[in-house]
């Protein structure tokens, strides 16, 4: 057992310190902290804190509420607020925003009751903050004759909650939260990380194949040792990944909530399928690793190789792309068969967890398939090395893998 953390300690520090390992280490947080900072940017754009004009010929803002007793009620929690200045006529508006006082104005007809036309004027297209809350400023000043609490709850409308029987499932109306994707978010990641991950995989082993230092190692350690020792520390170089990651976003995530940034606001987990999905993941991942790594030693070089590889990739992606056939039903008998088998029950139950409670027993299930699978790969693993010794500059098929050596 030495001599197997001896190699996964030198495949992990061999890899971790290349400029490449850092480069895709940085790559990420980098890419994250560009998409939250234009993000909140492109959000700026689309408001304007410019006030609203309007001028009202049919009667409806006669006793109009004023702009602190909706900034306080209603529009503090949505937009930017923007105030509301009335005037007397058309050409007294025209004037102010020609002079930028004003983003933009409308116009309420005298006929207004009857056609309930309303009409916008602008220069440059006002801000998206200033059209909802003009819309809401008309609902809330037609109910002027009701109580405000009356007013503002109409002028917020329906808030439609689905939860579950059980209570364990709850999706707002604005759509799932950031909280209930986590589990998809891990899933990504992990699948991800095996793509990233491919190219330290299969060179695992080619590397000491092509400058023919194979035959020193296995004078000193099995080979079972060896290929497992190599698999641990590319497992431990993608779970780093992972680790580093993981502390950036949430770092990312902190500060886009003291922007304001609303789809941050309710955290809340699911930590059931949070721990559902690691449990099946990091075996998933394990299982990908092994076999990249036993068909590295199977090629003559790590570019044969690599056209391999990505069949795992497709593998693991293939629930997405029949994804249709188990969303309104996620516990038919294809979706639970995807959710036990190796490769795809990683993306079908991250995907089932968004709309569904997948039961235990189909996560332990699961779970120790991905196990088995894992254990069996790591043996396909040391068995093709021990055999691809024999062949240098022949690669090795499966069916000789499988079968009798010559």
């Amino acid at each position: 057992m030495k001599h197997l953390w001896q190699v996964a300690h030198y495949e992990y520090q061999r890899n971790v310190f290349k400029k490449s390992f850092i480069l895709l280490l940085i790559s990420v947080p980098v890419f994250i902290t560009f998409s939250i900072g234009l993000g909140v940017f492109l959000e700026s754009l689309e408001d304007n804190p410019l006030p609203v004009g309007y001028v009202d010929h049919a009667g409806v803002f006669a006793s109009p509420l004023t702009t602190p007793e909706i900034s306080s009620t209603w529009v503090a929690k949505n937009d930017e607020s923007v105030a509301f200045i009335a005037y007397s006529s058309e050409d007294e508006a025209a004037a102010e925003l020609n002079d930028g006082v004003i983003q933009v104005y409308y116009v309420l007809p005298a006929d207004y009751s009857e056609t309930r036309r309303v009409e916008q004027i602008y220069i440059e297209k006002p801000g998206e903050n200033a059209e909802r809350q003009f819309y809401d400023f008309m609902q809330i000043n037609l109910l002027s004759s009701q109580p405000h609490e009356i007013a503002f709850r109409t002028a917020a409308g329906t808030d439609v909650t689905v939860r579950s029987l059980d209570g364990r499932r709850v999706i707002p109306s604005g759509g799932p939260t950031f909280g209930l994707l986590m589990p998809l978010f891990i899933t990504m990641a992990f699948l991800f990380m095996i793509l990233m991950s491919s190219g330290y995989t299969l060179s695992a082993v080619a590397d000491e194949k092509e400058n023919r230092t194979m035959e020193v190692l296995v004078t000193s350690i099995s080979s079972t040792h060896l290929i497992a020792g190599k698999i641990l520390g590319i497992v431990a170089i993608g779970l780093t990944l992972l680790f580093a990651w993981t502390l950036v976003i949430i770092i990312g995530i902190l500060f886009a909530r003291q922007l304001g940034v609303g789809w941050f606001t309710d955290l809340s987990m699911d930590w059931r399928a949070i721990l559902a999905t690691l449990a099946i993941a990091i075996p998933a991942y394990a299982l990908t690793i092994a076999l990249m790594t036993a068909i590295g030693a199977m090629v003559t070089t790590t570019q044969e190789g690599q056209s391999v590889s990505s069949i795992f990739f497709i593998l693991h992606l293939a629930p997405l792309y029949i994804s249709w056939s188990f969303i309104n039903d996620p516990h038919s008998p294809l979706a639970v068969a995807l959710s036990l088998c190796p490769f795809t029950a990683l993306m079908t139950i991250g995907m089932r967890n968004l709309f569904t409670i997948v039961p235990t027993w189909q996560i332990l299930v699961s779970m120790v398939v991905q196990i088995i699978c894992a254990l069996g790969a790591f043996w396909l693993a040391g068995r093709s090395l021990r055999l691809g010794m024999l062949r240098y500059g022949q690669r090795l098929t499966w069916r000789g893998l499988f079968g009798t050596p010559n």
